[in-house]
This record gives C-alpha cells, structure tokens and sequence, in this order.
C-alpha cells in the first residue's frame, strides 16, 4: 500500500520511517508543518526529541498547480543529484544530507537546514543580494560544473520535458490559456507588443529548447538555480530541490543564474565582474540563456514574487531582448 505523506499527520510518517530504519523506535515526532513555499513537491519539515527532517513527496502532479502533471522520478533524480554531487570535491558543503529515499513512494528525507528560508526575499526593490553570499553561489557552480562525474550522464528526459514547455514554449504562445492581465494589468499588451508578434524570439526559443532537450553533457547542472532553491543558513548559504538536475552545457546553470541576479538587480558590470571568477565558458549562449529565462518569468506560469511595476517589467523585457541580440 503506497504511503501518502500529510500535513498534521505525524503519527503515520513516524510509524513509516520507523519501519524504514530512518528514526529509532523511541523516537517520537513532536510537530508536522509545511517547511516553505516549494512549488513542484510536498514539503514538510517533521520536528522530533533529537533532530529536524526535510520530508519531500513527489506527486504525479506540480504541488502548487494540481492541474499540471509531472513525473514522480523527480525524487529519484533529486537523490541522484545530492548522491553524486556530494562526492565532487567541496560540493558537498553546499548540499543537504540525504538520509534516505524511498523509491516506492517517491519520498526522500532531508537534513534540516533551519527555518531562514530562501533568498527570495531579494527580489525586493530595497534589499541587496550579499555580495559573499553571491560569490559563494558562483563558488558553487564552478565546483559543481568542473568535477569530473564518475556517472558520466544524468539524462531526467521527462523533468526536462516538463521545463522545456514552461521555458521554450509555453510563454512565447499568444494561445496559452494564461491569463496575464489577471497576473498584472497591462501584461497582456507588453506580451503582444515585444513577444507574441516576434518571430525571431520565438525562432530563437525553439533553437535554445532543443538545445536543452538534447543536451548529454559535459557537466553536471542544477537545473533550476535560481533564489528559491538558494537557502540561507546559520553555516552559509545552501542549496536545494535538484530535481530539474541534468549533465548538459554549464551555460545553463549560468544563464538562469544571472537571470535572477538582474531581477534581484544586481548591475550589469557588477555581474560581468562576478563572472570573471568562474572562468572560461560561453559567454553569448549563458546571456541567451539568461534572456529566456527573463522573459519566461514576466509572461510564464512560473510566477515570482517580483514587486514590480509595467514599465519595470517593460525595460526587463527589453533587456531579455538584448541579451537574446534582438
């Protein structure tokens, strides 16, 4: 019988971890409450007498939109990624411990990293990213992207599919369903008067899509890294939820992340001089990375919590544009 992880349930989780051999059978949990606002799984931080957990639940759907369907194996690929990242040198200082995971029911147990919360927060016109906490997710990545993986490829074809759509397609299509006047007055307009009618966008979007599709490797990627997977804590910044994870083209990993740096405005040089540190890589396809990104923001289903106004949101349009040379 499948184990369906509930709020407010502890007893159920307990007696289930129990007969997992994850928490001992004098352990009792005291307190079962939502551990944040994730999107794509159920998340629950699970309080007991000795330490925290993180449970995470893959549902055959995205937790926040019932109506979309997602693959279940994103919890086998979120323990893959944090089995093989750990054993990348320094990578593992950024990372939770995976205590266990539970193929069967789709459920992976998390070190607890306390209740700071993510960097979200730093979409916020009036706060500013800190600049060690930004250096040390470039660190990240550098460390991440430049291990050699001794499993040569991690494929997640339907995670990757279910992205592909709300990156490369979905956002360009004038027919999408998505009301976006009821996201924000004047989105609707903004979206036909720079991306609707722009072939040369959408021509563009389709290359980079297959791109991604395709992709086999050379590095390992988060494949989501942008402020809500970033987790502040009392040892320093972390990251989480890998489960869009992939071994593809670094410029990736960089283009999404420098997306999120612009809307958290960061400056142009202030980015450019960031990047210097992680070394070579290509730098035109990242800012077209970096530009669909943007746009998939303003006018896709993957909303962020951005305060910003329809002109703001027009001059970051244009800018995605730029970046994408058009």
């Amino acid at each position: 019988m499948k184990f369906e992880l509930k709020e407010n349930d502890e007893k159920s989780l307990e007696n289930h971890l129990k007969s997992a051999g994850v928490i001992d059978e004098e352990v009792s949990i005291t307190d079962l409450a939502k551990a944040g606002d994730g999107n794509m799984n159920l998340t629950l931080r699970a309080e007991t007498e000795k330490t925290n957990f993180i449970i995470k639940q893959a549902n055959p759907f995205v937790q926040k939109y019932p109506s979309i369907a997602a693959p279940v194996e994103r919890a086998k690929m979120e323990f893959t990624f944090y089995t093989e990242a750990r054993k990348l040198d320094g990578v593992k200082d950024y990372l939770p411990f995976p205590y266990h995971f539970d193929d069967k029911n789709h459920l992976l147990v998390l070190e607890d990293l306390g209740k700071k919360g993510d960097y979200t927060r730093y979409y916020r016109s009036d706060l500013t990213l800190p600049p060690e906490v930004v250096k040390d997710l470039l660190h990240f990545l550098k460390l991440l992207h430049g291990a050699e993986l001794k499993k040569k490829s991690i494929e997640n074809k339907e995670m990757r599919k279910l992205n592909h759509t709300h990156i490369f397609d979905f956002p360009f299509r004038s027919d999408n369903g998505l009301d976006l006047n009821e996201i924000q007055r004047g989105l609707r307009n903004l979206a036909e008067e720079f991306i609707f009618s722009n072939e040369k966008l959408r021509t563009i979007a389709e290359k980079l899509g297959e791109k991604y599709l395709s992709a086999t490797g050379p590095s390992l990627l988060h494949g989501d890294f942008f402020p809500g997977s970033w987790l502040d804590s009392s040892e320093g910044v972390k990251v989480i939820d890998p489960e869009f994870c992939f071994t593809g083209p670094a410029e990736f990993d960089l283009g999404v992340f420098k997306a999120h740096l612009i809307f958290c405005g960061m400056s142009d040089r202030g980015i450019k001089t960031l990047f210097r540190r992680y070394g070579d890589f290509d730098a035109e396809l990242a800012n077209q990375f970096a530009g669909i990104e943007i746009l998939r923001r303003i006018f896709g289903m993957a909303q962020l919590p951005l305060e910003r106004s329809i002109n703001e949101k027009g001059t970051l349009t244009r800018k995605a544009l730029k970046l994408l040379d058009l």
